[in-house]
């Protein structure tokens, strides 16, 4: 049987983490979305585990956030051991 990062829990308080960010830095799905070029349902699927993210889409969602490079490193180490 594979074992879907989906469901690891790193994986859920990952997104979890994420999702808490962008709520305290006051910004919606549709925000971030449009910052990304993306559609608000990306986002949604992603902060509902519908959509597996993977590491550029991190990169690229933190990045949207405002976190720098070593700030995103420090995101998620902090997350995720």
């Amino acid at each position: 049987m594979i074992n879907k990062t989906i469901f690891d829990t790193r994986y859920k308080m990952l997104i979890e983490a994420i999702k808490q960010l962008r709520q305290e830095r006051g910004i919606t799905q549709r925000e971030l979305a449009k910052q990304l070029n993306k559609t608000h349902c990306y986002v949604g699927r992603i902060e509902t585990c519908e959509r597996r993210m993977d590491i550029l889409d991190l990169i690229n969602i933190l990045r949207a956030l405002n976190l720098s490079d070593s700030e995103i490193l420090k995101f998620i180490k902090k997350t995720t051991l």
